[in-house]
């Protein structure tokens, strides 16, 4: 077997699973995707692609298509939340496109994947829906799944599916979950009803005691993103589909500043979901021979630095990458594996660290705001100047 005849099962049809079907179509490389649900459907929530993420989304030459749903803001800026104050700023639009190489995109994360999923059919990828997986397997020459359909054979797989990985559990067994005491609460708001001038064309973070409040315009600009950030206990349902309500929502954010009550009262309450966040420790190992993770089933991310959908995007690449350089699989799992896990593991703890920064209060916040602009230039670069197309 050369590495040009290898066939790759990949598991998940999210936004992980394929971009990497693409990137190993990129380097000529086959695979087929299998996915639990009857049709693919995303819940209704935004995405925030960073320059890290669209160099790859360049590189499978899908950017002029995305740029149809996406919205460009122009910064990404830190409010007080009971005066409006600006603790900090950085400017994006053209300006970090000129810096990374690549432009930084607000997206709904159904038209990403209707971006995606078109792209995938148009390489000829085939995608086997209701195809719900309950095991895998692997001996000296194959990897299996076993699934409500049968068993299929393949060389490797990619467990592209979740933060509630099966593959991870088969690999490496039922690792618990811990409740990090913060729930999200997720609601879009249309913009035509919006008041004139009452958010601004900005990826914006209000902060504030034990919560903080994230806005940012998704549907070319059509729509308004908000992603509400509560430390609260008592509750600790992870299911993104579960309803919210808009009047326990305003209570947590009562005495914050009257633009963002406004945007509350203008909410779509159909809209409104909400979920605890729970954390897992880093993986110690990914692969296991001819099966692998990645995306949220090998480094699960809080939402804190809104970069889970870019850690899956640069798997894909990578993972593309490793497959294509090594006529053993084996080896490329483990090539992969060893690009990835330091970066990945750093992210994520970046992310929970911002979980406890984010909700300062007292001397603690004045002093996190007087070093917010210069730790935010180190992470942007640390993350932005990354190019997982050319490594």
């Amino acid at each position: 077997m050369t590495n040009k005849t290898l066939n790759t099962i990949i598991i998940g049809a999210g936004i992980g699973g394929l971009v990497t079907a693409l990137c190993l179509a990129k380097k000529g490389l086959k695979s087929e995707i299998y996915e639990k649900t009857p049709e693919l459907s995303e819940l209704g929530a935004g995405v925030q692609l960073s320059p890290n993420a669209t160099k790859v989304l360049n590189y499978l030459g899908l950017l002029s298509e995305l740029r149809k749903y996406t919205f460009e803001p122009q910064a990404f800026k830190f409010l007080n939340y009971k005066n409006k104050n600006i603790i900090a700023e950085q400017n994006l639009g053209e300006e970090i496109e000129k810096k990374y190489g690549a432009p930084n995109y607000d997206v709904h994360r159904a038209d990403l994947q209707k971006v995606l999923l078109e792209e995938v059919k148009k390489q000829g990828i085939k995608i086997h829906t209701n195809s719900v997986v309950h095991d895998v397997s692997q001996d000296e020459i194959s990897a299996y799944i076993h699934t409500n359909q049968g068993k299929v054979e393949g060389d490797l797989i990619i467990g592209a599916d979740g933060i509630h990985s099966l593959v991870r559990k088969k690999l490496w067994g039922d690792d618990r979950a811990r409740f990090t005491g913060n729930v999200a609460w997720r609601m879009l708001v249309p913009v035509d009803r919006l008041p004139p001038n009452l958010v601004q064309p900005n990826t914006t973070v209000w902060l504030g005691p034990n919560k903080h409040f994230v806005q940012y315009h998704v549907k070319n600009g059509s729509m308004l993103n908000c992603v509400c950030l509560v430390e609260q206990e008592g509750w600790t349902n992870e299911n993104w589909a579960e309803r919210g309500n808009i009047e326990e929502l305003k209570e947590l954010y009562k005495g914050w500043h009257d633009s963002l009550q406004t945007l509350l009262e203008y909410s779509n309450p159909e809209s409104l979901y909400r979920w605890a966040l729970h954390d897992r420790l880093p993986l110690k190992q990914w692969s296991k021979k001819r099966i692998t993770l990645l995306g949220d089933s090998a480094h699960p991310m809080l939402p804190f630095l809104a970069q889970g959908a870019a850690m899956a995007i640069e798997d894909g690449a990578i993972l593309a990458s490793s497959l294509a350089s090594f006529s053993d699989c084996k080896l490329g799992l483990i090539d992969y594996e060893s690009k990835r896990k330091i970066r990945t593991t750093m992210v994520q703890k970046m992310a929970a660290r911002n979980a406890k920064i984010f909700h300062l209060s007292g001397l603690a916040a004045v002093m996190r705001n007087l070093v917010m602009n210069f730790a935010g230039k180190k992470i942007m670069n640390d993350l932005y100047n990354y190019d997982a197309t050319s490594i």
